[in-house]
């Protein structure tokens, strides 16, 4: 039996998390659960009713996105488990709506089906992040869901501003100002999760885009070595979980 055999986590985040385990000299193992495309203030709003049949999408991710973001599958699913929970802010970029009962991140495929729906109203961003707003306010109740001794890895993930040739990526002020905005969203989590969170700051140097990336050649798509630094840090920081079980 080898350390991967024991090492068990799960994912609320990105592709950019999510890839420590396929791309690199030594991948992860599998998350067990893995809920993406989605923002905290979605995780942790009301349930929305959902029929779906409404869904069109013939992709069963996109399709399983959806249905998770109504039904808030990930809020319901995460503080069950008995393993640490690895976390990044990448999809905080995406659009929020307010269906009228709840908060569901606005994802391409969600527009497709249901943007524009009477009742439904985008949901303002929090640019200014004051500690008594809305999105400090979800991470507390965030981390309140979770256990007191829950780990949680929080994946400290930026946008690339330079490519490797040394040239800026070529929508460096989108770069920018996104970056401007997840370093401080970053330290309200740290600060909601306490003593629970522990933290995996990436070296500058390593976030570089791939111009191969299977994704895309995107400034959130990062070169091979960036996941082998990513899953060296994930594995040094998984606490042993006495048990099997989720």
């Amino acid at each position: 039996m080898t350390p991967d055999d024991t090492l068990r986590y799960s994912i609320l985040g990105t592709c950019v998390t999510r890839d420590a385990a396929d791309v690199g000299r030594a991948p992860l193992p599998r998350p067990i659960k893995y809920f993406s495309r989605t923002r905290l203030q979605s995780v942790v709003s009301t349930p929305s009713p959902i029929d779906p049949a409404e869904i069109t999408t013939d992709n069963v991710f996109n399709r399983q996105v959806i249905l998770n973001e109504h039904r808030k599958t990930a809020a319901q699913t995460l503080p069950r488990l008995n393993h640490p929970i690895v976390i990044d802010l990448g999809d905080e970029r995406l659009p929020m709506v307010h269906t009228g009962h709840g908060i569901v991140t606005a994802t391409k495929s969600y527009k497709q089906d249901f943007l524009g729906r009477p009742g439904h109203r985008k949901v303002p961003e929090d640019t200014d992040l004051r500690p008594d707003g809305p999105f400090a306010d979800a991470c507390r109740r965030f981390a309140a869901l979770l256990r007191p001794d829950h780990q949680v890895i929080v994946h400290r993930t930026f946008w690339a501003t330079h490519e490797a040739d040394g040239s800026p990526v070529r929508r460096i002020d989108e770069s920018m100002r996104h970056n401007a905005w997840l370093a401080p969203a970053y330290d309200h989590l740290i600060a909601a999760l306490g003593p629970r969170a522990t933290v995996i700051s990436m070296p500058a140097e390593l976030r570089v885009p791939d111009p191969h990336n299977r994704w895309g050649h995107e400034p959130f798509h990062f070169i091979p070595e960036y996941h082998d630094h990513l899953a060296a840090q994930i594995r040094a920081a998984v606490r042993p979980v006495a048990g099997v079980g989720h």
